[in-house]
């Protein structure tokens, strides 16, 4: 059985988002296989792609990350306590 990645096993800042669900993917298989180099992820990972199902695929899309990123319990605290203050200090862990 498939389990659905993740919006932080693809993405640690949502501004990266690919605008393409292949791309994203790649960011996922690298989080998953940390040791392979380019090369080998490369070799690996367009075979995995090939053969996951249409609907899986659609995981990996732009506004589907968005919103799994949006209904996180983490940024949903940030919303109701303090907005602009974990936005600031989101943006200086990621820099």
């Amino acid at each position: 059985m498939y389990k659905a990645p993740l919006a932080r096993d693809i993405l640690d800042n949502p501004l990266l988002v690919a605008p393409l669900p292949y791309i994203n993917f790649l960011r996922y298989f690298k989080r998953r296989h940390p040791k392979y180099g380019v090369r080998r992820l490369l070799q690996e990972a367009p075979a995995q792609w090939d053969a996951m199902t249409q609907g899986q695929k659609n995981l990996f899309q732009r506004k589907r990350i968005l919103a799994r990123v949006a209904r996180s319990p983490q940024v949903q605290l940030c919303r109701v306590l303090h907005y602009r203050q974990c936005k600031r200090r989101y943006r200086r862990k990621t820099k």
